[in-house]
């Protein structure tokens, strides 16, 4: 499933950016990507819809774009914002 091996690749991704941001200030946004990887996963495997309030966490890509463009993790936002418009095409959300 192409879908779920993108969610595969981009959390390889985020933690080879913690890993080497080791020590260092990790931008709380980043975990909205953890967290919309989840709920992904959970309409992926368990068909279970995203609610209104989950919602939410498919929001970051601006602010995601703030913290990693013209970085060498640039990939990071736009893997995340090409997960989200799947997620949109699916109908995951409620």
């Amino acid at each position: 499933m192409e879908l779920e091996t993108e969610v595969i690749r981009l959390r390889q991704r985020l933690c080879e950016y913690r890993l080497a941001r080791q020590g260092q200030n990790i931008s709380t946004h980043v975990n909205a990507i953890d967290i919309a990887l989840a709920l992904t996963e959970l309409g992926l495997k368990d068909g279970r819809p995203i609610d209104e309030q989950e919602k939410n966490w498919f929001r970051a890509g601006l602010y995601l774009s703030y913290v990693f463009d013209g970085s060498e993790w640039e990939d990071i936002a736009r893997s995340y914002n090409d997960i989200v418009e799947k997620v949109k095409q699916l109908k995951y959300f409620i």
